[in-house]
Order: C-alpha cells, then structure tokens, then sequence
C-alpha cells in the first residue's frame, strides 16, 4: 500500500527574511556565546558583580568626606571604596543624582588646584569574589569593567588594576588603561576590557584578603606615572617599582580648582561583554557591606546591647555581628560629645547609670560577636538592663574588617 503525505509548500522568501529579524545586541551576544556559562551570564542567570555597593547606595560612615586625613594606606568613604591621597585638599561624597536607573553617585570636588604625588579612588574586592577570574592559572578569564562617569573636565582618564594583599603591600602586577569622557558634566557610560593575567608566578589570592583592586587615577603624579605610549599600556607588567594605575598624559582632576568627577553602576565581570548592572536590594547590599564595616549605635537612646552586671565595678555587654565579619574586627568609640560619658546602664529598675569611658576593655572579639566590658567604677547595681547612648549624645562603636 502506497501511502501519500502531502505538505503545505514552504514560502522560501518568507523564511529567509526571519533570519533578518533584529533580535537585540543580546540576541547577537547569545549566539555567539561558546559554553552554557557565558550563556547564563549574558542572561544575567546567577551573580556576576564582584563589586559590592556598585550602585553607591550605601555609606554607613557619613555622606561627606570633607578634607580627610591623607593616607596611602586609603580613607574608606562610601562603603567599599576607600580614597588615597597625598593631601586633604578635595571632598569626597554620596550625591543624590545619577543616570536613569540610579539614584547616587560618589562625588569628588577637588580644592584649590595642585601637583600631587598620588590621588586616587579604589575600589576593593576579597579574593572570594575574585576566585571566579581564575588569574595566575592558564584557565584565566577575560574581566570586564563597566561604570558611568560624569566629570567637569573632558578627555583621556586612566584607571588601573593591582594584585596585593593590601592597598600598599605585597603588589606583584599592575595593568593600567584608559577611558574618555567627551562631554563635561554628562552622564557617560564606560567599559574597560581587561585581559587574563596567566602568570603563575604571579600571586592573585583567592580566599579572605585582597584579590584584586580598581583604581581610577584623579591625580598620580609624573613620578609615578608612565607615558601614555609606554609598551605597558593595557598590558600587565611588574618591572615598575610603583605599579602606577595613571599615565603621565592623562586629565588629572587635582590639576583644576573646583573640578568635579562623579562615578556609578560600577560592575566588574568575567567576560569578554558588559552586560547590564546587576541591582541587588538595598538591604542585600547593606548586608554585604556590613561584613566589612558596621555601626552599633547612632543617635540618643539607641541600644548598645543588653547588659548585666557581674561585679558593683564592671559592666559587661555582648552582641552577634548583623552578618559574618570577613575577619576579626577593630573596634573604635567615637563621639561628638564627652567620650567619657557617651553610654550609660539602664537596669531593670530603669534607674540609669553612666558609663565612663576610662575603663572600657575588649572582653571578646570574633568574626561572629563582639564583647566589651566597662570597668573600674563603683555602686553598679547588680541586675541585668541595656547599655544606651546617653541623652543629648551621638555615640558610634565602628567595627572594621575592611580589607
């Protein structure tokens, strides 16, 4: 038995012209992306920043930075990004504008005009974010930076990038780049490729210290900086003594009085591609800053901890850390009133008790808690209560695990 299939006739021209159909710069990304990961990335399947606070959300410290103590070692402003400078001459703060989708900015306004040895903005990432690179292995990824950037000077900047267990220590290579902005005080968006560094000689550390640090030149001097035509442009290099992240010929904010540069959406991702800024919530993002710096207290009355007195001389206070510190903490009590009498004990027989700052001592300190005991005082009564911040005070413990 014969049997006959009859098919509707294929319209040629119509199926050829689909494949004319725009589908999108992801459209294209997607087709030409070569293994499933790269795949789930461009369709943002899973976490890709390794930069925390991107959007500059958050900056538990202040929301200004005026004329802050010059260090090399790096001021820490909004949180995860801590400022080098050779001088006090510039503020730097959380401004409440942005291009669409973002509402802050870090804003830097420079003084009085001058030549500077080093000025710069970094930002830090713990080698668990980093370990995703994979560099100084021969399986090393291309990363991708990508930020927007607005700035009252047009021109060629230079940003930069450092291995190193710390801003200034154990540097071992240094890869140094451009990017131009063409229109003053104009939202502009960037990205900056950055090639794999397979040098296995090379230490990139992937645990709880630093993996990788951005810095965007604002004033590097022409000691530190390299010609903008040097063979290590954009290549990765150890033979300069400072590992520069400028070049000589590139637009220095320091150089211009008033001069102002604001930056936001900063994303660093492995692949050849940007892709769009990965928003998390406000309080992920506060979470994730907080395992490197948190504030316990603020304003008047605000609970320290709960409190018992185990001596009529002693105070002991105790509480967990709102998320897992990256290591133990450094504690420091600052005050715009009389440190001495910042806090006091509220027992249950709400009679309070001032607390003076003279005997206090660290009891505790753990990635996971802190403990603090106030001592050396007389007629503490002997029951449980709160430790507050006294009336008419603005008391803050800092803890720092900051990298």
């Amino acid at each position: 038995m014969t049997v006959r299939v009859n098919k509707p006739p294929i319209d040629l021209r119509s199926k050829l012209s689909e494949l004319e159909r725009p589908i999108g710069v992801k459209g294209n990304e997607l087709m030409r992306a070569e293994t499933a990961q790269e795949a789930r990335d461009l369709v943002s399947a899973g976490r890709k920043n390794m930069v925390i606070n991107g959007d500059m959300s958050v900056s538990q410290r202040s929301t200004s930075f005026a004329n802050p103590a010059a260090t090399p070692n790096g001021f820490y402003t909004l949180d995860r990004f801590s400022f080098q400078a050779n001088n006090t001459n510039y503020t730097v703060s959380q401004d409440s504008t942005g291009p669409d989708g973002f509402s802050r900015s870090l804003k830097v306004t420079m003084g009085t005009a001058t030549t500077l040895d080093y000025m710069r903005l970094a930002a830090t990432i713990e080698g668990y974010n980093f370990r995703g690179a994979k560099f100084g292995t021969p399986s090393a990824e291309h990363l991708t930076l990508s930020f927007w950037v607005k700035s009252s000077l047009t021109g060629t900047f230079a940003v930069g990038f450092r291995n190193g267990n710390s801003l200034t220590a154990n540097l071992g290579t240094s890869l140094v780049t451009t990017y131009n902005i063409h229109n003053s005080n104009v939202w502009e968006y960037k990205t900056v490729l950055i090639p794999p560094n397979t040098n296995g000689s090379v230490s990139w550390n992937d645990d709880s210290v630093l993996g990788m640090v951005i810095m965007w030149d604002l004033g590097d001097g022409t000691g530190r900086c390299p010609s903008i035509t040097s063979s290590i442009n954009s290549v990765w290099q150890t033979a300069d003594n400072y590992y520069p992240v400028g070049f000589d010929e590139t637009v220095k904010l320091a150089s211009t009085s008033s001069a102002t540069w604001q930056i936001t959406g900063v994303q660093l991702e492995v692949g050849k591609n940007a892709t769009e800024f990965e928003h998390r919530s406000y309080g992920e993002e506060l979470a994730l800053c907080q395992r490197y710096f948190y504030i316990n207290g603020g304003e008047q009355h605000d609970i320290i901890s709960q409190a018992f007195s185990p001596h009529t001389t002693e105070i002991a206070i105790a509480w967990p850390h709102p998320v897992e510190m990256r290591a133990t903490p450094t504690v420091t009590i600052s005050s715009t009133n009389n440190n001495n009498t910042v806090f006091y004990f509220r027992p249950i027989n709400n009679t309070g008790f001032a607390l003076t700052g003279n005997g206090r001592s660290i009891a505790q300190m753990t990635k996971h808690h802190a403990s603090i005991w106030f001592n050396s005082m007389s007629g503490v009564p002997a029951v449980p209560g709160q430790v507050r911040v006294q009336n008419a005070r603005t008391a803050f413990i800092h803890l720092s695990a900051e990298l």
